[in-house]
């Protein structure tokens, strides 16, 4: 699901952001041109406008603070200037450098022995070893994000590393859980003085609501977030996947409608992938022809991706790539996409997003009708079903349900 990053500034406090941005203009105005300061108020200010601002630009003051970082030879400037400039750029063109920063990072910071700057390069490369289905560096990462976090035990710290372990329940479909550690996450949060602990809170329920199959009960909430945010468009994205996860078809149209209107424009951020995610998954149950093509185009080169985040999972971008040239008819590539999801899911033990591929790889056999699809189905629809009842998957159990009575027999 949609959500504000947990260690940056949240579009809750535009106003702030934007004086932000003057005091760090303003101070680089300042500044000698290779003065090592100068690479930490860059970085800075690349994180500042994280949102609402092009990716060009905070390329650009990214590219410029590490080249003054890595001229000053200061390892503890170094990883600084690379973990404030994580989430900024943290876009699936970008996720092979996003390894190789974080990478770098974590080194430094553990030769410097210095637990606080470890513990933030470890949350970066946490997250962006997840976008790249790297299961065991997640784990890893988290392993070392707990330990660093029991060490120092301040309360920052601790909220944050609660929060990525809810959202690796998540992954892990386990929704129990997951709602657990947010509770966890947001007492502690909120004890502390986390301006974002409520929002983050919130964002980490849509996840779990939407695993239990009740995200429509969250619809006014999230029409309400959108309507304080309209130039935050991934709102919209969450909206209208919640109006097809409650069943009002027409309400979650009629955003497709307007998303398309708009040229299937969202900011390049990094809520791009979870975004169009989200779309898609109303796009599919739409059956919006219209929007699945240019949509299996945009994600096509992100297909061995995963949508996930420090606070929220999205599951395989194979997964919605399958639906989507399910609707357009293209049943023997969406085939190829399901096993490449199905495989995904599998091996990172992602139990709800497996269940909810065999859910859809199920309903489109049972379209396409070929030689020995039906038996392939009802396997499918079958295992789809068990694990829903299993894990509490409500949507899921419903229309793996209504699947299977139309191949009974």
């Amino acid at each position: 699901m949609i959500h504000p990053p947990p260690d940056k500034l949240l579009v809750s406090g535009e106003h702030g952001v934007d004086q932000l941005v003057e005091i760090l203009e303003l101070a680089l105005g300042r500044l000698p041109e290779y003065h090592p300061d100068r690479a930490l108020v860059l970085a800075k200010l690349c994180e500042a406008l994280t949102y609402g601002s092009p990716l060009e630009r905070r390329q650009a003051l990214a590219d410029e603070a590490i080249a003054i970082a890595e001229a000053s030879g200061d390892d503890a400037t170094i990883v600084r200037v690379l973990n404030d400039i994580s989430y900024p750029l943290l876009v699936p063109q970008l996720l092979e450098q996003s390894l190789s920063h974080s990478a770098d990072a974590m080194a430094r910071a553990e030769r410097l022995g210095d637990p606080v700057l470890t513990f933030w390069a470890a949350s970066q490369r946490h997250t962006a070893a997840a976008c790249s289905g790297n299961i065991d560096e997640v784990d890893r990462c988290l392993e070392i994000l707990g330990e660093l976090a029991a060490q120092l035990n301040q309360p920052t710290l601790n909220w944050r590393h609660l929060i990525m372990r809810s959202t690796r329940a998540q992954l892990a479909g386990d929704p129990t859980r997951a709602e657990e550690l947010a509770n966890e996450a947001f007492q502690i949060g909120n004890d502390g003085g986390e301006p974002d602990a409520a929002a983050l809170f919130g964002a980490q329920m849509m996840s779990v609501t939407l695993q239990r199959g009740t995200l429509g009960e969250l619809i006014p909430l999230i029409e309400q977030v959108a309507a304080e945010h309209p130039g935050v468009t991934p709102f919209m994205a969450a909206l209208a996947m919640a109006h097809v996860e409650n069943g009002q078809i027409d309400a979650a149209c009629g955003l497709l409608q307007t998303f398309f209107a708009s040229g299937l424009d969202l900011p390049v951020d990094a809520t791009w992938t979870i975004g169009m995610n989200c779309y898609a998954e109303a796009a599919i149950e739409c059956r919006d022809r219209t929007c699945a093509a240019p949509m299996l185009d945009r994600l096509r080169p992100w297909a061995d991706r995963l949508s996930y985040s420090g606070v929220s999972a999205a599951g395989p971008v194979n997964h919605v790539l399958a639906g989507l040239a399910s609707v357009l008819g293209r049943f023997d590539e969406a085939d190829a996409y399901f096993v490449q999801s199905s495989e995904l899911s599998t091996r990172i033990g992602a139990k709800f997003f497996l269940a909810r591929t065999n859910l859809a790889w199920g309903r489109m056999l049972v379209e396409r009708r070929a030689p020995g699809d039906l038996d392939r189905a009802r396997d499918l629809l079958a295992k789809a079903h068990g694990a829903a009842v299993a894990h509490g998957y409500g949507v899921i159990e419903r229309r793996a349900t209504d699947a299977l009575q139309q191949v009974a027999g």
